[in-house]
């Protein structure tokens, strides 16, 4: 007799929820709840978020008493013991109908609060919201670097060729391109918001002037300031 809990195929659980079973099923693995929290700090904060791992223990608790996941405790070294979870068959058929299904008032929501500023810049100076965004492109230079030791690793450990993160490996390479697009889109307006105040000891941009110069054409004058053959 099968005295698991029912659950309704499709019921609505919270987004947490569904991220810990996907990150389970990713690649079909038994993971503890500490090794869960990495996974997302690698993967799913460059697009949506990344739980914290009290927040995952509550989850995995949740689809627990589902039947969802199941759990095992093994010992790690002589005294640490560990719990793992894995999804269950009925936790990947509630994951798959949830993918499936259309998302029903789920706006995307972009929260970036160097462009807050910038946007309510006429209460302070340009050179204070070009610190700003110095800061950003430094976040992003980051971003790029952690992005790209991503796919390496990736590269290094053979996922890049499981079947199982085709979607995970092409959603990788759109975040890198992301990544770069905004770089280049924040150092553009980091530089025009520069332009507002050009003289500012801060902002000012010197540069020698090298040999290249303009001279317009004068009828019967021998050129000056030519170059040393």
């Amino acid at each position: 007799m099968d005295d698991e809990p029912e659950v309704e195929i499709g019921a609505p659980l919270p987004a947490t929820a569904y991220t810990v079973l996907g990150v389970l099923s990713v690649l079909d693995e038994e993971l503890s709840a500490a090794e869960i929290k990495v996974r997302c700090d690698y993967t799913l904060r460059w697009f949506y978020w990344s739980p914290a791992i009290s927040h995952i223990r509550r989850e995995l608790r949740r689809l627990g008493d589902l039947g969802l996941v199941t759990e095992r405790e093994v010992t790690i070294g002589r005294v640490r013991r560990s719990t793992l979870y894995q999804t269950t068959e009925r936790g990947e058929e509630v994951l798959r109908q949830w993918v499936s299904s259309p998302p029903v008032d789920e706006p995307v929501m972009l929260k970036n609060p160097a462009l807050l500023r910038v946007y309510l810049g006429r209460f302070t100076e340009p050179y204070e919201l070009v610190k700003i965004l110095d800061d950003r492109l430094e976040q992003l230079e980051e971003q790029i670097k952690d992005l790209v030791w991503g796919k390496r690793r990736s590269h290094e450990l053979g996922l890049d060729e499981e079947e199982r993160v085709q979607y995970g490996s092409a959603l990788g390479d759109y975040l890198l391109r992301a990544a770069h697009f905004e770089y280049g889109n924040v150092r553009q307006l980091r530089d025009r918001i520069a332009d507002y105040d050009p003289d500012h000891p801060e902002l000012k941009v010197t540069r020698p002037k090298g040999l290249l110069r303009r001279r317009l054409r004068q009828q019967d004058e021998p050129p000056e300031d030519l170059p040393d053959q």
